[in-house]
């Protein structure tokens, strides 16, 4: 697509450089009424042109616009997981605290135990001993039966005290136990939750990635149609100025009568080249021929043909720069590649003055006037006025 608008601006700027710059195209037709008659076509198919653009530049800003609103939602959607993902992973350390907390609590819990369950053993050993020694032995340490009792009871009084204990200890141990695996349990859905918001992560990040890139595709679409869309005017304006100019042209053709007698030789030289269809020097090919050429000098001065007011003095594309003349009823001379001017637009000039200068700007192999003779804007062969 990007080729395509490239290629179309290439073309528009061809079409301008044909209309505009090479001699003998279009615009350099039989007649100014047939070249206003196709100024006027070619500026209205311009026109249609210009509309079909800017119709395609509206949807473009419109598609530009929807992508950059997709854009941001994107974004919005990445903030959010990506703040989402800093709170669960904020939460897993804090888990991990909490289950190191724990885990040390068990730690001295199991400690505890094992002592008390070393003298709960002890205790029991001891007892056990005392009720497998023989009477005797029990009553000759006891100084009374009495003592023995007391005794007796005392132990078993003991270790159901130690027991109690390490059953309650059991009980913490428990407990702890239950919490840590609760943290635990806790801690492996943070984790998954913390996979997950980084797939999501991932994800939204891959389509933001996909999102900027049909952006940027769109905005260079967009560029090249306003490229498009500016050339277009460009040429617009160009077929505007011409049609103004020959309609100026036509206009001042209207006024005085034409000259009697002979036209003077607009500059000392030799004729070169003569009016009529012949090889282009530059571009090859048979053309016509508008005027005839007449080798000088570099700087030769160049003279009015008849008295008359200048109507232009420009650069005119392939005749580089150049003079037309109006003399009067319908009659004008024209005189190009000239290297300067001496006389301006508007300006009325006697028969022999000096309007300019031999040259080769335009489309020319050397220094030399092309000179044309005009009536109505047709060219005729000038051997036949001078």
């Amino acid at each position: 697509m990007k080729k395509r608008s490239n290629l179309f601006a290439a073309i528009l700027i061809f079409i301008i450089f044909i209309i505009f710059f090479i001699p003998n195209a279009s615009i350099f037709a039989s007649s100014l009424e047939d070249q206003l008659e196709q100024i006027k076509k070619e500026k209205e198919a311009t026109k249609k042109k210009i509309e079909e653009v800017k119709k395609k530049e509206q949807d473009y800003l419109n598609q530009v616009n929807k992508v950059e609103n997709q854009l941001l939602s994107s974004l919005d959607q990445l903030n959010t997981l990506n703040s989402n993902l800093a709170d669960v992973k904020s939460d897993i350390d804090k888990t991990n605290i909490d289950l190191a907390v724990k885990e040390n609590e068990l730690s001295e819990i199991k400690k505890d135990l094992e002592a008390k369950e070393v003298i709960l053993n002890n205790r029991v050993a001891s007892i056990y001993k005392n009720r497998s020694a023989s009477l005797f032995e029990v009553l000759f340490k006891a100084k009374s039966f009495i003592e023995f009792l007391s005794r007796l009871k005392l132990m078993n009084l003991l270790a159901e005290q130690d027991a109690k204990i390490i059953e309650d200890i059991k009980d913490k141990k428990n407990a702890t136990l239950s919490v840590k695996q609760n943290i635990m349990e806790l801690k492996k859905q943070q984790d998954q939750q913390r996979d997950n918001l980084e797939k999501l992560v991932t994800q939204a990040e891959q389509k933001k990635k996909e999102i900027s890139g049909i952006l940027d595709e769109k905005k260079d679409l967009l560029s090249n149609t306003r490229a498009d869309k500016n050339a277009l005017i460009a040429m617009e304006r160009q077929q505007t100025a011409k049609e103004q100019e020959i309609q100026r042209i036509l206009e001042s053709l209207r006024y005085g009568s034409a000259p009697t007698g002979r036209l003077l030789w607009p500059v000392a030289g030799r004729l070169w080249s003569g009016f009529g269809m012949r090889r282009h020097p530059i571009f090859g090919g048979t053309r016509m021929h508008t005027g005839i050429d007449l080798a000088a000098p570099n700087g030769t001065p160049v003279v009015a043909a008849d008295g008359g007011q200048v109507i232009q003095a420009s650069y005119d594309g392939g005749y580089g720069n150049s003079i037309l003349i109006y003399h009067g009823g319908g009659f004008a001379t024209f005189y190009a590649h000239l290297s300067g001017f001496a006389v301006g637009a508007g300006q009325m000039v006697k028969r022999g003055q000096v309007i300019g200068y031999v040259g080769a700007t335009g489309w020319a192999t050397g220094p030399h006037l092309h000179f044309e003779v005009r009536i109505n804007g047709a060219a005729q062969n000038p051997l036949g006025y001078l």
